[in-house]
């Protein structure tokens, strides 16, 4: 089999995992390996799959019934077809860089430029078989993880930080433990992915239960966004002034990626309670394959910071 060394040139994303890109980025690679490939493509929906075959096997392979076809592709003029592939980039040989994660200690570490392997999403890569080329723009490589996955790997974690923490434990670890359990309840907060909110004004003649749902439209960017709901959790004796809240409905990873404060939000209640405003701020939500968690204390492998 013949192999070649190729630079290309391709498209990328405005970040990596990002789904735009309308900065039209591009970036230079080099791909070595075989001068042909033989891709193969599910037939009833045209996508890759990820697999080659052999030349000996393309021959006949188009003939078989079996649900695939195979696309023979030169890796000389269709460069990026095949150093998307497993391996056909040397992503050892490629440059890294360090990106500062906010409310993090730990870098983020990524490939500089990202490799095409990174930036398109192999498997939802379609032929137009009648036409025999490539469906472009091809799709963008989508992220491994989300903030519904960072957030339910949050919750697991707290979970099982409550129930290991115990009385008995040394002084020393019990407070690590107890650290790394205020550092879970902060996390989407922190990484920007929740609303933080804070009793402007407590108000009078509240009771520990009131609720009040803040509807305000300013903070939910122009879409669609569930109210929020404020539950008095502590009022002070005699004046009924909020003195602590709990909060719920607060995500805002999706709609309002971007840091904001809002003042005096509009907000409605059946309570008794009159004169209490809230303030409610955010920073940037930080992307979670950024995110390095921190490791429970009591983990085997956990080493101190």
């Amino acid at each position: 089999m013949t192999n070649i060394t190729k630079e290309f040139t391709y498209d990328l994303a405005d970040e990596q995992y990002h789904q735009t890109a309308h900065n039209r980025d591009t970036a230079t690679s080099v791909y070595t390996g075989p001068a042909y490939m033989n891709l193969v493509v599910d037939s009833n929906t045209n996508k890759l799959t990820g697999a080659t075959i052999a030349d000996t096997e393309y021959e006949d392979y188009n003939n078989e019934e079996d649900g695939y076809y195979a696309v023979r592709v030169n890796c000389d003029t269709d460069t990026l077809m095949c150093a998307i592939m497993p391996g056909g980039t040397d992503s050892d040989a490629t440059a890294s860089i360090s990106e500062d994660v906010p409310g993090s200690s730990i870098p983020y570490i990524k490939d500089d430029p990202t490799m095409p392997d990174h930036t398109y999403e192999l498997t939802e890569i379609q032929y137009d078989r009648p036409n025999g080329t490539w469906v472009t723009p091809m799709p963008w490589k989508q992220p491994y993880i989300t903030w519904e996955i960072e957030l339910q790997w949050r919750n697991n974690a707290l979970e099982c930080a409550d129930r290991t923490a115990s009385d008995d434990l040394p002084s020393s670890l019990l407070n690590g433990v107890t650290a790394y359990k205020q550092y879970l309840r902060d996390y989407p907060q922190t990484f920007g992915a929740t609303f933080g909110i804070t009793v402007a004004t407590a108000g009078t003649g509240y009771v520990v239960g009131d609720r009040m749902l803040i509807s305000d439209p300013a903070y939910k960017n122009g879409q669609s966004a569930a109210d929020i709901l404020v539950t008095v959790r502590a009022v002070a004796d005699g004046t009924g002034a909020i003195t602590a809240v709990t909060k719920s409905d607060t995500r805002a990873y999706s709609y309002h990626p971007q840091a904001g404060t809002y003042n005096n939000v509009f907000y409605t209640t059946s309570s008794a309670g009159t004169g209490a405003t809230f303030n409610l701020s955010k920073v940037a939500t930080v992307d979670p394959w950024k995110i390095t968690p921190l490791e429970n204390p009591l983990e085997p492998s956990y080493v101190a910071p």
